[in-house]
């Protein structure tokens, strides 16, 4: 990759001793906060470290694993408990099982464009290759934030740092608002997108250091959630009404001209401000279910695509619905390449793009039919499923939680993490952090419901027991 510049190297690289030194100075927790939220923002795109036997080390990645270090570094014992969720160890290892039988299943070599040398054939090597990626965006994530943010304190300052993370991120946004997205391209020296999809009803939509302007756009939806979760547990974030942080935030939304999000933004304030727990998790048990189905349905023609397109047009416009069609038409045309190689996928490499007659090649946008072309309905399960599962598991969990205020913060936790799974539908992966809100969901409720035993005798037998010894 030498066509980037030398100093997104450079920042990409002293990241990494950067991280690993604030466990020294912070708490885990925040420390991990930091380096999660700060990676996210400020380092580069598209560039990445090689090493043998390895994937490529990204702002994706690198991270996560930074932090593990500094969680092995400090405490390891008490930090780095394995969750006792035996589901997430199935699914884990039938990621690495799924990944190496992809490469396994795929060593024909495939002609993408008829211009082009062909693709070589895969190995296990590439499937354990694979494999190591998927455990390092997936796993490690949810593991993470499983180990670190199981306590309510903790799950607070998760809340916390990603409104307060938003707010330090809007005056970037408002920049390219106004002057376009060149931040990215003055400081690193190229630019991370395609610039004219920046082009938004006579304005900008802004991108900053972020992989294009819809991850921005999700990036602000989750810190305004939190802001109103926060707000309506009558917290502040660092003095400012939490109410008022989370207004600011929408009004960015707004500016940012992306529809999508602006839409999960009108559906979740109205529900974290007068909504009441179990109707975030109905909503978001909703959510994953059609996020889980999604495949089947369009697979099997189910969903009805040509209504959804004709409400597009009558409510968001022509040129939007134009947008979700050739993204439906995308998706159909990738369907039917995955089809032929559904259970473990097509590998790596651009071995599951397609090219029809016209020499066009079909790209796909939404994480999920990129998961299905690249390790199939097998990798679809494992790499899908530690977001979705903790939702359903909410819904037993919920029930044995006794703080109202607690149950709060865990319906709200919910919404956001099926919203964010609502638009990997249609949109990508961009970055990891999801994985870790819902690691952080898992391990609270599990943390919740092991206490239930004592608060339920404090709160239920004792005060019997004292009105007996009165009474007596």
């Amino acid at each position: 990759m030498d066509q980037y510049s030398l100093i997104a190297r450079i920042f990409l690289g002293l990241s990494i001793p950067l991280s690993i030194g604030l466990f020294l100075f912070m708490r885990p927790q925040r420390a991990a906060l930091v380096i999660v939220l700060g990676c996210d923002m400020f380092l580069p795109e598209l560039v990445d470290f090689k090493f043998p036997f390895m994937p490529p080390l990204t702002k994706q990645n690198l991270p996560y694993l930074c932090i593990l270090i500094g969680c092995l570094l400090r405490r390891r014992a008490r930090l780095l408990k394995f969750p006792r969720e035996r589901w997430f160890q199935i699914l884990t290892v039938m990621l690495i099982v799924g990944a190496t039988l992809t490469g396994v299943l795929n060593g024909d070599p495939i002609v993408v464009k008829k211009n082009l040398p062909p693709i070589v054939g895969l190995g296990i090597k590439d499937g354990l290759y694979l494999a190591a990626l998927n455990l390092s965006q997936v796993s490690l994530p949810f593991f993470l934030g499983c180990a670190l943010f199981r306590t309510v304190e903790n799950f607070r300052t998760l809340l916390l740092g990603f409104a307060l993370a938003v707010v330090c991120y809007i005056p970037f946004a408002l920049f390219e608002i106004r002057f376009s997205p060149v931040l990215h391209f003055q400081f690193y020296g190229y630019g991370q997108h395609d610039y004219f999809q920046t082009l938004r009803a006579g304005g900008f939509r802004p991108m900053a250091f972020m992989a294009n302007g819809l991850a921005l756009a999700r990036f602000l939806v989750v810190g305004l959630c939190a802001s109103f979760i926060l707000g309506r547990a009558k917290r502040k974030i660092y003095g400012l009404p939490a109410y008022l942080v989370g207004s600011v935030i929408f009004v960015t939304l707004v500016l940012c001209k992306s529809m999508g999000a602006l839409a999960f933004a009108f559906v979740a304030i109205p529900l974290l401000m007068w909504g009441g727990p179990r109707l975030h998790l109905r909503i978001a048990l909703a959510l994953a279910s059609f996020v889980f189905l999604y495949p089947v349905l369009r697979t099997t023609g189910l969903l009805p695509t040509d209504t959804i397109l004709d409400a597009s047009t009558a409510i968001f416009g022509a040129d939007r619905a134009e947008s979700l069609g050739f993204r439906f038409k995308n998706e159909n045309m990738l369907l039917d390449k995955a089809r032929q190689r559904i259970v473990f996928g097509w590998g790596q490499y651009g071995r599951n793009f397609v090219v029809d007659k016209a020499d066009n090649i079909a790209i796909p946008d939404g994480y999920w039919v990129i998961q299905i072309g690249l390790v199939g309905v097998f990798g679809f399960i494992t790499t899908f499923g530690p977001l979705l599962i903790p939702i359903f598991l909410t819904r037993k969990r919920i029930k044995l939680i006794l703080a109202p205020a607690d149950r709060r913060l865990v319906g709200g936790m919910t919404l956001i993490i099926g919203l964010i799974a609502l638009d990997w539908v249609p949109n990508g992966l961009f970055s990891p952090y999801p994985y870790l809100l819902a690691g952080a969901l898992t391990g609270l409720t599990r943390e919740l419901m092991s206490a239930r035993p004592e608060a339920a005798y404090q709160q239920e037998y004792l005060p019997q027991q004292r009105d007996f010894l009165v009474s007596s």
